[in-house]
């Protein structure tokens, strides 16, 4: 379940459906942030939910602004580890390059 609501306008608080895909606000042209019902993700939402989920970044689904899974389009982004390269930084002059 996303609790994904509606997008508010980041500068004249100009509220629109989170069933439409917009970036900016009709009224003024600002950029739009994603809103959530905050108090029932606290009520539904637990951090052992999260924990056995796939280690991508929708594992955070309810947290994202996707209404319907159905629309997920993934290229199996995230989770990208940092990997450290002390040759390479070595042979460039850089003490600590990950």
């Amino acid at each position: 379940m996303s609790y994904y609501t509606h997008l508010e306008c980041t500068a004249c608080g100009e509220t629109h459906t989170a069933d439409k895909v917009q970036t900016v606000c009709k009224k003024c042209g600002k950029p739009l942030f994603a809103k959530y019902d905050l108090e029932k993700i606290k009520e539904s939402l637990t951090r052992r939910d999260l924990v056995g989920r796939e280690a991508s970044l929708w594992r955070y689904f309810e947290l994202l602004p996707v209404k319907d899974r159905r629309n997920i389009v993934s290229l199996g982004e995230g989770w990208t580890p940092l990997t450290n390269v002390p040759r390479l930084g070595k042979e460039i002059g850089l003490k600590n390059l990950w």
